[in-house]
C-alpha cells in the first residue's frame, strides 16, 4: 500500500499514519494491509441526540412520581426500551464498527451487519480468490432520462464483482454534475487502494479511462497504453478523464 499513489486533493492523511477519503455519509480509512469503510464522524450525533432524548424522558418519568396517565408512562417506557439499545449500539458502531472491512492478513473483504448490528457481525465474506474484478458505475449521464437532458447530479459507485457474478456494493460518491471529476478520483481513489490490498481488477465505466496528469501543471503527461487502463500508474497521478466533449462531460482534469 506505501507504494500506491493516491490522489492528494480527495486524500487525508490521519495522525496514526492512515489515509482517508470522504464518501457518502461515509469515509474509507485506508491503512498498508486493511481499509475500512464506516460512517462519517459526523454522524456520530444522531445516537448521542437518542440518547439525549431517553436521558430527559426517563428523568421526566421519575419525577413525575407516577402522577402522569398510565398509558402516557407505559408508551415512555417501550419507546426506551427501544432507543436505548439502539442508541448505545449506534454510537458503538460510530466509534468501532465499520460497514465494509478489507484485510490482507485475513485475506479476505467483509460486508458488516448495518445499524442494529453495530456494524461488527459478518453479513457477507468474501475470500481474495473469489473476487472477479472491482467495477466503477456512473449513474445519472444517460441522456435519453429527460428528453435528451441529463441528470444535474452523478452518482458514482464502486462495486465488488464476485467470481460466481455477484455484486457487493463497496462505497458510492453522489456529486453534482459539474463536478464529476471529483466523484470519479474518490471513487477510484478508494478503487486502487481496494485493489492494492485485494489484487484485484479496476473496471471504469464505458468511456473512461485513466491520464498521466502533471501534479504541477494539471496538465497531460502521456497517453496511458491500453493494457494499462485498469492498473494504477508510476510517473504521476492517475486521473479519470471523461469522454469527448460530444458526450457532454468535461474531460475530467483537476490542477491542484
Amino acid at each position: 500500500m506505501a507504494g500506491v499513489e493516491l490522489p492528494p486533493h480527495v486524500v487525508i492523511q490521519r495522525r496514526d499514519g492512515r489515509r482517508e477519503i470522504l464518501l457518502h455519509r461515509s469515509m474509507a480509512v485506508i491503512g498498508d494491509d486493511k481499509m475500512e469503510i464506516k460512517a462519517a464522524r459526523g454522524l456520530v450525533i444522531i445516537p448521542i441526540i437518542g440518547l439525549a432524548i431517553s436521558l430527559l424522558a426517563g428523568m421526566w418519568m421519575a419525577n413525575s412520581q407516577g402522577s402522569a396517565p398510565l398509558w402516557v408512562l407505559v408508551l415512555g417506557l417501550l419507546a426506551l426500551l427501544f432507543l436505548v439499545p439502539v442508541s448505545v449500539m449506534s454510537l458503538v458502531s460510530a466509534f468501532a464498527g465499520a460497514d465494509v472491512v478489507i484485510d490482507r492478513k485475513k485475506n479476505s473483504a467483509t460486508w458488516q451487519q448495518g445499524y442494529l448490528g453495530m456494524g461488527i457481525g459478518t453479513r457477507e465474506l468474501v475470500p481474495f480468490h473469489k473476487i472477479g474484478y472491482l467495477e466503477i458505475h456512473v449513474e445519472g449521464d444517460e441522456e435519453d432520462r429527460w428528453q435528451g437532458e441529463s441528470d444535474d447530479l452523478r452518482q458514482f459507485a464502486l462495486w465488488l464483482v464476485k467470481t460466481n457474478g455477484k455484486r457487493l456494493k463497496l462505497a458510492q460518491v453522489p456529486v453534482p454534475a459539474s463536478d464529476q471529476g471529483d466523484g470519479m478520483d474518490r471513487t477510484l481513489a478508494v478503487a486502487h487502494a481496494a485493489a492494492a490490498i485485494t489484487g484485484a481488477e479496476v473496471r471504469l465505466p464505458e468511456g473512461w479511462e485513466l491520464v498521466e496528469i502533471d501534479t504541477e501543471t494539471g496538465d497531460i503527461v502521456k497517453e496511458p497504453p491500453a493494457q494499462s487502463q485498469t492498473e494504477p500508474n508510476s510517473p504521476g497521478e492517475a486521473h479519470a478523464k471523461a469522454p469527448p466533449a460530444k458526450q457532454r462531460r468535461p474531460r475530467g482534469q483537476h490542477r491542484h
